[in-house]
């Protein structure tokens, strides 16, 4: 009995306590629900209400929360009169000539070719020093000279000309000059503050660290004319215009050039720079990439957008035909490997070029958040 008045008591307090809280309670519409006198029906009523509202508050704030984990960033066009500095542009100049006569006749003696091997052998080195995905069918496949795929970058390199244009700016800064080895084979990046990543010396030395990267340079309208000059080109070559932290990429549009002409190319240049407030998001928040953030790359130190394409090309690659051309990284991070392609192998990627080099890797591929076009 002294148990159940004490239950009683306990449960009329209890409801009493939650009318009260409900009755006083700022929140709009909950006070309805448990005025005495109202019909049943009013009460439905009331409820509805507020499930409703409470239904769009849940939807409204995922909503909102969804929108700050995909875009936070507000991206604005501006023009700051006092901030008219751009970063000059990086182009990369890959010759048509990349064999030098006098080196390749040394190693023809060396090798004791006869006449006719010499000339196959000549033949051949020309065509692999300027072969690309589209041109691999162009080689010759009837001999190997017993040269094996992963040897083609060293023999390539030993042979190759000593191509070194005169460089000349409407500023006081040097423009430098690095050799580099792209998708078109070696070429020289001017002006680029990454391309010695991708050089024969430090794929050789099986470096990863960083290097120390020059300042951008940067030009002012009130600089007075703003131009780069290329002198002493002795071939006719292929030029890709980028950014500083960017490198040339074959899917990228590229301007050939042909020899002893003059042509005069004018550039608009597009520059999108990222705040450093943007570093405290992530990647997936800012839907971009700082050039440190290259732990996704393999045989990349460094981040950009067309080292992630190219990439994704290698992968593509491998998975089509088993291996990668010898214009790639041959050893990535971890001593991690890809069989080096021979005859065989590029005949296989010469065969599928048509059907796409670049595979269903997109859904990787961020932005640099320093971008220049």
């Amino acid at each position: 009995m002294i148990r159940d008045s004490l239950f009683r008591r306990l449960v009329k307090r209890s409801k009493r306590f939650v009318v009260n809280l409900l009755t006083t309670t700022s929140a709009h519409g909950i006070g309805h629900v448990v005025q005495e006198g109202l019909h049943f029906i009013e009460r439905i009523i009331w409820l509805s209400c507020i499930f409703i509202g409470v239904y769009g508050m849940v939807a409204l704030s995922q909503r909102i929360w969804n929108r700050f984990q995909t875009s936070p960033t507000v991206i604005s066009m501006d023009r700051n009169m006092y901030f008219w500095n751009t970063s000059f542009p990086s182009l990369t100049i890959c010759s048509h000539r990349r064999i030098d006569e006098d080196k390749l006749a040394d190693y023809i003696r060396m090798r004791g070719f006869d006449e006719d091997d010499a000339e196959q052998f000549r033949e051949f080195i020309v065509l692999l020093a300027n072969v690309t995905y589209t041109t691999f069918l162009d080689l010759p496949m009837y001999k190997t000279f017993g040269i094996a795929g992963y040897e083609y970058m060293e023999l390539l390199y030993n042979l190759s000309w000593s191509f070194q244009p005169q460089v000349n700016s409407g500023t006081a800064s040097v423009l430098s000059v690095q050799p580099t080895i792209t998708e078109l084979g070696l070429c020289l990046a001017v002006n680029s503050r990454i391309a010695v990543y991708n050089s024969y010396e430090y794929w050789q030395s099986r470096r990863w660290e960083r290097v120390h990267e020059p300042a951008p340079l940067v030009v002012h309208p009130l600089d007075g004319e703003v131009y780069g000059q290329l002198i002493k080109l002795e071939s006719s070559y292929e030029v890709f215009f980028h950014g500083s932290m960017e490198v040339a990429e074959i899917s990228k549009r590229q301007y050939s050039f042909q020899e002893s002409y003059y042509t005069t190319v004018e550039l608009l240049a597009l520059e999108i720079l990222t705040s450093s407030n943007a570093r405290e998001l992530s990647i997936s928040q800012r839907q971009c990439r700082f050039t440190h953030e290259d732990e996704m790359l393999l045989f990349s130190p460094v981040y950009s957008y067309n080292l992630c394409r190219i990439e994704c090309r290698m992968k593509f690659a491998f998975k089509l035909c088993g291996c990668v051309p010898h214009f790639y990284r041959p050893v990535g991070k971890g001593n991690f490997r890809y069989r080096i392609c021979d005859f065989e192998g590029l005949r296989c990627l010469g065969q599928r070029a048509g059907k796409g080099t670049r595979g269903d890797y997109s859904h990787l591929w961020f932005m640099s958040c320093s971008f220049f076009n």
